[in-house]
């Protein structure tokens, strides 16, 4: 198959449909040809990937097309897809595409798509409009707080809402990666044909038996506490913040790690105020997706304090990396954790619970053990991605029967 597959978000990976897009790409490029129509970003004013690079990646076995850049995180979009508008339909036409694979919430083709709507286009929906407003009202933090994506995405709400129904109506073929979402655009979008093909992880890269390999701006010898996110207040990272004095109280041998692109400095100030010492805490900005997995071999629990999610990719990759697992019981995270059996599932918003489950896992070694085995024995027999692969290739096959 000729397979176009727009990824605003890629190398450098920036969240959870970046890894998406390149570990299903990773998959597909074996088989298919996959052409990747994507943008360069820019971290820490620079770009961090070169075309040469992410095709080096993927072993030059993608055909890269960037036809756009990224200086901040919202509005990048708007430019892409303007871009795509532009760009698309030639390389289609030139390089005979038998697929194009979009996703929301980005949807980078939505200028074609109005105008068109072809029975080749497959969807991903990773979230909606709606659901992200609902994480970041639910923080309860004052507006200026809230990072710049965030407030694009409250004061244009209303127009986001209306393009992603009229997306959502000119998708003929819609894959999501969980029933809690599945049943949510049944319920809220009248959408009956949907396809659950659960997100994934690589479980050779994701794995035990990577070493603790050091990561730049990590330097200490005590039990880590690891936060794997943008830094913005739908992630939760605020109500972990909350309770790391509570925490240190009760164990003082441990260290909270926080890594992933934002604004460190409000955060930092919150911890300074509680008088927490810099000696239990590091932000390591933004990394390479490459030295995740060394990361997580680092850690001793992980924790996803989000107030929104579907079914996030760093908790299938913590429990991979055969983690204990700490995450809010909303969304789509039951369909990975059940309580005590495989992670701790907590109420959202509860600095409270976090204290105690973490609290608990540093102290129990054996509990701690047993979730993490198990947690690795889940994604072994659910996620991973020659299975989610497979499942995707099966949704194409269908559509090009179709078209």
């Amino acid at each position: 198959m000729n397979i176009a597959f727009l990824a605003p978000e890629f190398l450098p990976n920036w969240g959870g449909a970046g890894t998406y897009a390149i570990e299903l790409v990773k998959y597909l490029s074996k088989k298919h040809n996959v052409h990747v129509i994507t943008l360069r970003r820019k971290i820490d004013n620079g770009f961090a990937y070169s075309d040469e690079k992410i095709k080096d990646f993927f072993n030059n076995k993608i055909h890269l097309h960037t036809v756009s850049d990224a200086n901040d995180t919202f509005l990048y979009n708007a430019t892409f897809q303007y871009s795509c508008f532009k760009c698309l339909p030639k390389i289609c036409k030139d390089n005979k595409i038998d697929i194009v694979h979009a996703d929301v919430p980005h949807m980078s083709d939505v200028m074609l798509r109005l105008v068109k709507s072809n029975k080749n286009m497959v969807t991903t929906v990773h979230t909606t409009i709606e659901g992200h407003k609902q994480g970041i009202l639910a923080s309860g933090l004052d507006f200026w707080n809230m990072d710049a994506s965030e407030k694009y995405t409250l004061a244009l709400f209303p127009m986001l809402k209306l393009i992603q129904r009229l997306y959502l109506k000119r998708s003929p073929t819609i894959i999501t990666v969980s029933n809690w979402m599945k049943k949510l655009l049944e319920q809220n979008y009248g959408i009956n044909s949907i396809n659950v093909i659960y997100n994934g992880v690589d479980t050779q890269l994701f794995s035990p038996k990577i070493k603790r390999n050091s990561v730049k701006g990590l330097d200490t010898n005590k039990p880590i506490v690891l936060f794997s996110s943008r830094l913005t207040v739908a992630k939760g990272a605020h109500y972990l913040i909350k309770a790391i004095p509570e925490i240190i109280k009760e164990n003082r041998d441990v260290h909270f790690v926080f890594s992933g692109a934002g604004a460190r400095e409000p955060w930092i100030n919150i911890l300074e105020k509680e008088g927490v010492n810099r000696e239990y805490y590091s932000f390591l900005g933004y990394l390479d997706y490459s030295e995740l997995a060394g990361l997580y071999a680092q850690a001793s629990v992980f924790v996803v304090p989000s107030l929104y999610e579907n079914l996030p990719i760093r908790i299938l990759e913590a429990m991979s990396s055969q983690k204990a697992v700490v995450a809010t019981n909303i969304c789509a995270i039951p369909e990975a954790i059940t309580h005590e059996k495989n992670g701790v599932l907590i109420p959202p918003g509860d600095s409270g619970a976090i204290v105690e489950s973490i609290t608990d896992l540093l102290l129990d070694k054996a509990y701690s053990e047993k979730l993490a085995v198990n947690a690795r024995k889940t994604v072994l027999e659910k996620f991973s991605w020659e299975k989610i692969g497979k499942e995707t290739e099966r949704v194409y096959e269908d559509v090009m029967q179709l078209s």
